[in-house]
């Protein structure tokens, strides 16, 4: 028995279903340091802080449940701007998700990176 799961383990793994993740990539866009950021999705939160202007901050997340992000981003001056964006598939892998913050709005890709 153990023979003909070996095959299936493997192909699953070729074919992406092993959670890999999905990746986040979060950019100041600005002229300013924005103070922090925070995205959630799928019951996870990430913050960064002090992200400087032109700088990026990566992570990696796995799609738990069917949900969307919720980004909020507080800026130097103290200034608090959220958005929820997006929708994810729970067990989706191989999406980028690009989130810019420009000082007076937020801009949010979601590009899927293979066909399911």
């Amino acid at each position: 028995m153990r023979k003909n799961s070996l095959p299936a383990l493997a192909l699953l793994a070729l074919a992406g279903c092993m959670g890999r993740g999905n990746l986040v990539q979060v950019k100041n866009g600005s002229d300013e340091i924005c103070g922090s950021i925070t995205v959630s999705v799928c019951d996870s939160s990430w913050t960064i802080e002090n992200l400087a202007p032109g700088e990026t901050e990566e992570f990696t997340v796995v799609y738990t449940s069917d949900d969307h992000f919720q980004v909020i981003v507080e800026n130097e001056n103290g200034l608090t701007m959220e958005g929820n964006f997006g929708y994810v598939t729970h067990g989706i892998n191989d999406e980028t998700i690009e989130i810019i913050f420009f000082g007076d709005s937020l801009q949010f890709t979601q590009l899927r990176n293979n066909t399911y």
